[in-house]
């Protein structure tokens, strides 16, 4: 009998510090009440300490690089474009993450956009620059704040995307700091990879684009989750920020998913990984997925964050224990080909039944 696979994707939305009106932020995040934006990237310094850490353990990272149409562009694609091919160079994948922003003239400040033509132009001049700077068309893209809708899902497929990890299945978001963005929804969306319908992104079909959602465990309460959105409109939430070690120790874990991060706790990401490993001895397989911001080694001491490296380790070596299931790390493309192989029959792909008649 063939030996359980598990295989194992871990990405980083890699752009800016970040904003200031993120809680922790407040001294060393990049600017987003004024246009231009004051955009600061601090945390790079310990970029290299981060990548290395992944290749001792032969870890390959897709890096999701932060492209948008204002207030970043092709910036930090051209700033950092020697380390992004330097990566590339050494297996991982390189990536595109984009957010939609725009600047409110009213308010003053850089907000996600709710107006689905604006944020269809965006996806595609945010993939124009990509290829022009770097030369080639992304494989793998994670919308920022998880944003999705019929028409990205579109632009993503047309432009030749081949994944998008954008999925946060059976959660949604109604805004985050003051309704200044954070606007999503996934509530009905697969736990497993699918290809999305023509109809809805949220539903199997027959798009080539494969949905590789953020991995979830089942039955998750999402009542921690709204709080602790509604919790980040208060000014009271940058001072809460210092009690980080306490929500560890006491495994305050608000988020459903598989995300590593410094403020919370990992034991929701220790069940998702166990779930995971479970479904692998019984169906043969399973794909796991997971996520953190890259500027999150820096801490509001402008020095390395020992929360962050804490908990990416603790996650590292509760996969690494795994016993019984074949464990293979792998990038997001990687993990799409594997996928294919494993469930497509290709053919379909071809098959327009759920297109609108």
């Amino acid at each position: 009998m063939d030996t359980p696979e598990l295989w194992i994707s871990l990405c980083s939305d890699t752009e800016d510090n970040h904003p200031t009106y993120v809680p922790g932020w407040s001294e060393q995040g990049s600017i987003y009440d004024t246009n231009p934006a004051i955009i600061r990237y601090e945390w790079t310094r310990y970029w290299r300490d981060l990548s290395e850490f992944f290749q001792r353990l032969k870890i390959p990272i897709t890096w999701l690089l932060r492209v948008d149409d204002g207030p970043i562009y092709d910036t930090m694609l051209r700033r950092f474009k020697r380390k992004i091919f330097d990566l590339k160079s050494c297996g991982d994948e390189i990536g595109i993450h984009i957010h939609t922003f725009f600047f409110d003239e009213d308010s003053k400040i850089w907000r996600q956009t709710r107006d689905s033509e604006h944020e269809a132009n965006i996806v595609r001049r945010s993939i124009t620059y990509f290829r022009r700077i770097l030369g080639f068309t992304p494989c793998s893209v994670r919308m920022g704040w998880n944003a999705m809708s019929n028409k990205i899902m579109e632009i993503l497929d047309k432009e030749g995307l081949i994944v998008d990890a954008s999925g946060i299945p059976g959660n949604y978001c109604e805004g985050k700091f003051s309704k200044r963005d954070n606007f999503y929804d996934w509530r009905i969306a697969p736990r497993d990879p699918y290809h999305p319908s023509y109809q809805n992104y949220q539903v199997p079909g027959k798009r080539r684009i494969l949905e590789m959602p953020i991995s979830t465990s089942p039955g998750t309460n999402m009542m921690l989750t709204s709080f602790v959105n509604n919790l980040s409109s208060l000014k009271i939430s940058h001072t809460l920020y210092r009690l980080v070690p306490f929500t560890t120790r006491f495994y305050v874990a608000p988020n459903p998913y598989f995300y590593i991060s410094p403020w919370w706790s990992t034991t929701n990401v220790d069940k998702i990984i166990e779930a995971h490993v479970k479904k692998a001895k019984k169906e043969g397989i399973a794909f796991l997925a997971g996520f953190f911001h890259s500027c999150d080694i820096l801490s509001p001491t402008s020095r390395k964050n020992i929360y962050f490296l804490r908990n990416m380790n603790k996650v590292i070596d509760k996969i690494l224990e795994i016993e019984g299931v074949r464990l293979r790390f792998s990038t997001l493309a990687q993990t799409v080909s594997k996928y294919n192989e494993s469930y497509d029959d290709m053919s379909s792909w071809n098959d327009n039944s759920d297109r609108k008649s």
